[in-house]
């Protein structure tokens, strides 16, 4: 199940709670997106024999990955049209924004890990994402599941701009590539772990 409340197994981390509500508050779309993210990132952890204490830090992740957005105004964030250049290089630079967002908020090694995926969570495994061109494994484990669960739930989810899509027809694109779409964008084991926890995400999503 998504989460409903921030998790409290770090107590040491404040900072969680806080962030959590003023994501919730600046956009509930942005919230519930996120939410989705840490929902599909922690079970593809799960699959990939994480332990539990990294699979919290990767719901922590996925809950925050976004968090740049918060510097983004909602009408441009929102729009329900196609966005100028100039538009789209500002949501761009949203994963700079969260990896400085996170950073503001002090040094403790999970900070670290959900800054991290804050940064770099749209870097590709094909070296044409973003913001440093990043490319295979030197793309951090963490951010490249991170990429995975962030693709797959904004295809999943309905928006002022596109149909919702089903998680059969998600898992066919991701996997299989479209005009839009290469499956090199993605780690090919991270594609497999989502391939094979697919029923749990079903599930978990449509609960």
């Amino acid at each position: 199940m998504p989460l409903s409340e921030p998790p409290d197994a770090f107590p040491e981390e404040g900072w969680v709670a806080k962030l959590w509500h003023e994501q919730q508050a600046y956009d509930t779309v942005l919230h519930r997106h996120s939410l989705r993210v840490s929902t599909v990132c922690s079970l593809i952890a799960r699959e990939m024999g994480w332990s539990k204490p990294e699979i919290v830090k990767i719901q922590l992740a996925g809950q925050f990955h976004d968090v740049g957005k918060l510097d983004i105004p909602l009408e441009i964030l929102n729009a329900p049209r196609r966005l100028t250049p100039e538009e789209r290089t500002l949501i761009e630079r949203h994963s700079i924004f969260g990896g400085h967002r996170i950073r503001k908020l002090g040094e403790t090694p999970v900070l670290g890990f959900v800054e991290e995926v804050a940064l770099h969570h749209h870097e590709r495994f094909d070296g044409t994402g973003y913001p440093d061109k990043q490319a295979g494994r030197d793309i951090s484990e963490p951010s490249r599941i991170a990429m995975v669960g962030d693709v797959y739930s904004a295809l999943w989810e309905k928006r002022s701009y596109k149909d919702a899509m089903s998680h059969d027809d998600v898992l066919e694109r991701m996997i299989k590539g479209d005009e839009r779409m290469s499956p090199a964008m993605f780690d090919p084991e991270i594609l497999l772990a989502l391939k094979s926890a697919s029923p749990a995400i079903r599930a978990a999503l449509t609960a």
